[in-house]
């Protein structure tokens, strides 16, 4: 894995209103995952929505499903070999640390596989070696709200006097059957080429507000693709309630 990386896990509880933090989304892509045969891609080029781009094979073979759709979203994208790369999910790759556990509690073997790639590090990490960047990366786990706490992460680094671009990359499934019902998620992942703010049309900006409890809290594959939902649209503004407030994303020329 890359050096200099940082994992951020937020407790779960109300943060304070946060104004605005601004940024461009140069380029997204994203992926929903309904079925083994229902699969559908959304991208800001809608006319290349149905061309994947497979990962190399080292990936297919260290990779779980979901961590490959998340490359691939990751891989339809340009960044620079020196863009930071962040990832945020809210259980990474959830199997696999199950799996850990299983395997202690039956006082069997770990495997090495499983415990080298469990961690939220290990697809910034794997990312950072196919794309030959050595920047700094970081894993960003923030239950619900991992995404919107993504996204303020990569608008903190291109704020701060940066004119790189931030790769950020977002994935999650459902539990196992036994956990399923703690957490409602979808198998979903994405990737946004994010630019720094301009101050002009095409900024995007990004707030948080005292939940409105008239609205249902999103889970952390329901917020993602609000947002989601949002860039395609071309809406001026649009909101989802996570655990720790509202998000609101608005775009500077509304």
């Amino acid at each position: 894995m890359s050096e200099g990386g940082a994992v951020l896990a937020l407790p779960q509880r109300e943060a304070p209103p946060i104004t605005a933090v601004a940024f461009r989304v140069a380029d997204w892509a994203a992926c929903h995952v309904a079925g083994p045969d229902q699969i559908e891609w959304f991208t800001a080029a809608p006319a290349a929505a149905g061309a994947a781009s497979a990962p190399p094979a080292m990936l297919r073979r260290r990779v779980s499903g979901i961590g490959q759709k998340a490359f691939a979203a990751a891989l339809r994208l340009s960044p620079g070999a020196d863009d930071r790369f962040i990832v945020c999910s809210r259980h990474g790759e959830y199997r696999r640390t199950l799996s850990l556990l299983q395997a202690l509690a039956a006082r069997e073997p770990a495997s090495p596989a499983d415990f080298s790639l469990s961690v939220h590090h290990a697809l910034a990490g794997l990312l950072s070696i196919v794309r030959a960047n050595s920047a700094g990366h970081t894993a960003v786990a923030a239950g619900s709200d991992s995404l919107a706490f993504g996204l303020i992460e990569a608008a903190t680094c291109l704020a701060a006097g940066s004119d790189k671009q931030v790769l950020l990359v977002y994935f999650d499934e459902p539990l196992p059957e036994d956990y399923a019902k703690f957490c409602e998620e979808d198998a979903f992942a994405a990737a946004f080429l994010l630019t720094p703010a301009r101050g002009s049309t095409g900024d995007v900006l990004l707030s948080l507000e005292p939940a409105d409890r008239n609205r249902p809290r999103r889970s952390a594959t329901g917020q993602a693709a609000d947002f989601v939902r949002f860039l395609a649209s071309g809406e001026i503004g649009a909101e989802s309630r996570g655990s720790r407030g509202q998000w609101r994303w608005r775009r500077a020329d509304g």
